[in-house]
């Protein structure tokens, strides 16, 4: 099946689904791991897939526990996230 690559706001909106629980945390590392691996093999990004890609990366820490179901990042890491996203500001 073809997706299309996703945009930011494609972004914002998995996220957005998993603080509304209808995907979980390691289900978005799934779906944004296999998006690293496309970017990876492109000969060459424009400026916004180069800013997806890391997006991406970042985010691939999603689902780190430090024990069972209590997480690195919380929450409200997830909506500072989502803020920075839509102000193209550099994850951290």
């Amino acid at each position: 099946m073809f997706e299309s690559q996703p945009t930011n706001k494609d972004l914002i909106n998995k996220l957005e689904d998993v603080l509304k629980g209808d995907i979980s945390r390691e289900q978005f590392n799934i779906w944004a791991y296999k998006w690293v691996q496309n970017l990876d093999n492109r000969s060459s990004l424009s400026l916004d897939e180069k800013q997806l890609h890391e997006y991406f990366i970042f985010l691939l820490g999603i689902d780190l526990e430090i024990e069972p179901d209590i997480y690195f990042y919380d929450n409200r890491h997830i909506q500072e996230w989502i803020e920075k996203i839509k102000h193209g500001i550099q994850l951290s």
